[in-house]
């Protein structure tokens, strides 16, 4: 008995304090202004990262997943023209390295160059990796 005695002094002498003792819950805020960076302004939308010049052409796309195990990085880089230029896959996993890869893409968009490192399996193309890019982004 004096043990639920004890139980209900504790939840008496809490029960005052409940909600009115706790700090207001934060409100949100509205999102900064677009960051500029090495003369390029830095957007996001959605799960993607545009770096773009003053015109809103795109110079610089990042983008990438993120699993409990691993984790896959993507930099995609374009020419004042707009056409891809190159692109940087890195990919790690619980086991290490997979791909720490470079290509570099000429004016029509072939590959000229692959450079890295694959782990021993992994076979998929650079351009499975790339994401479109948009003509123009507005910040």
């Amino acid at each position: 008995m004096p043990r639920s005695l004890l139980a209900a002094l504790a939840l008496s002498l809490t029960l005052p304090a409940g909600a009115a003792s706790l700090p207001p819950v934060p409100t949100l805020r509205p999102a900064p202004p677009s960051k500029v960076v090495a003369g390029l302004r830095v957007c996001v939308r959605g799960e993607v990262r545009y770096r773009v010049d003053s015109q809103g052409r795109v110079r610089f796309l990042d983008h990438g997943q993120r699993f409990p195990d691993n984790l896959l990085r993507v930099t995609q880089s374009y020419d004042r023209a707009g056409r891809l230029g190159g692109v940087t896959v890195r990919q790690t996993g619980f086991a290490g390295r997979v791909l720490e890869l470079r290509g570099t893409f000429d004016a029509r968009g072939r590959l000229v160059n692959e450079t890295g490192f694959r782990a021993p399996g992994v076979t998929a193309p650079l351009r499975s990796f790339l994401r479109p890019a948009p003509g123009r982004v507005e910040c």
